[in-house]
């Protein structure tokens, strides 16, 4: 395909030709597989039956479940092979470049085309060890610390993610199609509505999730981070530039959610 087909403004549109346009949130009404949730489940089903999709090195599991999301974006008619590198959209004039996607925005669909950076599927939050450093000789120092970093996210993570945001915030994130790069590198490519507003103060952020059911939690790590106990989920990298205020309501966009596992949830005091 040519650098015009694969535009990320021009996905969305391509697939609505086959399957016609999914709903506003996200789901999927001709069955064809674009769903978050419907991609999630499959894909999460493959990798059952795959121990590799769950080894225990992070890099392996992420190509692991790239391999079975192509076949399964193959069989969805939701796979893309791309004829270029996806490096080669940095230097297109076009897109905009972030930590975790290439961006586009689509003036006809008035929506915004993101495709992953690979190798990785955007960033998860994870609770790391790491070596203390003891300057000062101190007897009682612990030798390992424990912080939250973000990491490169699954495929299955990063599903999850979106579908939370969809779920939580409204949102109406949707996949749009699995690219499959000349070098073997896979990406997802989604799209989201555009979102009009000022960047948010902190204050206004936290007045919105307290008052939605969220809960702020003390985060050694230094990081921003909300709780909602009714869906076990944490909202972290909650910042100006992803979350807008307009009028009195606050549109978060791009804020990673993830269900936090027992360690996670022990480090934050959630149980």
């Amino acid at each position: 395909m040519t650098l015009p087909i694969l535009r990320i403004g021009c996905l969305h549109r391509e697939f609505e030709k086959k399957s016609g346009p999914a709903g506003d949130d996200g789901s999927d009404p001709g069955g064809e597989g674009d769903s978050l949730e419907t991609f999630r489940d499959r894909l999460r089903d493959r990798c059952a039956h795959d121990r590799r999709c769950h080894g225990a090195d992070r890099s392996d599991r992420i190509k692991s479940q790239a391999e079975h999301a192509v076949a399964l974006a193959g069989e969805a008619g939701l796979l893309i092979e791309a004829s270029f590198l996806a490096e080669e959209l940095r230097a297109d004039g076009v897109t905009w470049v972030g930590s975790e996607h290439f961006v586009e925005y689509s003036e006809l669909d008035q929506r915004y085309g993101k495709t992953t950076i690979p190798p990785a599927f955007g960033l998860f939050p994870e609770l790391r060890s790491l070596p203390s450093v003891n300057l000062r000789d101190e007897p009682d120092l612990p030798s390992i610390r424990k912080v939250i970093e973000f990491v490169p996210a699954t495929p299955l993570e990063y599903l999850c993610r979106w579908i939370c945001c969809n779920e939580l915030f409204a949102d109406a994130v949707r996949l749009v199609s699995v690219i499959r790069w000349p070098n073997g590198e896979v990406s997802f490519g989604i799209t989201q509505p555009q979102y009009h507003g000022e960047p948010a103060e902190l204050r206004d952020i936290e007045k919105h999730f307290t008052s939605n059911g969220w809960e702020r939690l003390n985060d050694p790590s230094g990081h921003t981070i909300f709780y909602n106990f009714a869906f076990d989920v944490i909202a972290i990298d909650i910042e100006r530039r992803n979350c807008y205020l307009r009028g009195n309501d606050l549109l978060p966009f791009d804020v990673i959610l993830r269900q936090p596992d027992d360690g996670l949830a022990e480090f934050l005091g959630i149980r």
